[in-house]
């Protein structure tokens, strides 16, 4: 009778550390953009890095709803409250950010820059840059 209890309680461990692999490797599958979602938000970066000298803390919220846009675009499951850990850091220097230093949200910036380039690459948002620089 004993045996049979642990061989259960075995099984029962192997399939709960089983299922919970599987949870966490399905909520970890985030699909790649298209070309064309890459350049919309590559060019969306631009246009709030070159906005953070003017305004940094409205910049590095506008990268907070960017790179919760990107998120979900690839399919992450953000309503259970998931974020990358980029995207905690990144709130949390914006958070500690003290005084009129823009050292935080810089750091945050360049957090949020992580989640961008994963989704866009960080060579399709570098060209993106430097079409816009030929343009202007």
């Amino acid at each position: 009778m004993g045996i049979t209890v642990l061989l259960i309680l075995i099984v029962a461990v192997v399939v709960s550390v089983f299922a919970y692999r599987v949870i966490v490797a399905w909520r970890g599958r985030i699909r790649s953009l298209s070309p064309e979602r890459k350049a919309t938000y590559a060019q969306s970066w631009r246009a709030i890095q070159a906005h953070f000298p003017a305004a940094p803390r409205a910049a590095v919220d506008e990268a907070e709803q960017l790179a919760i846009s990107i998120l979900r675009d690839r399919g992450a499951k953000m309503s259970d409250g998931w974020r990358p850990p980029e995207m905690h850091l990144a709130r949390e220097l914006a958070r500690a950010n003290e005084g009129n230093s823009t050292e935080g949200l810089r750091s945050a910036m360049l957090q949020y820059e992580i989640i961008v380039n994963a989704a866009v690459g960080e060579p399709m948002r570098k060209s993106m840059g430097a079409q816009s620089q030929e343009g202007a």
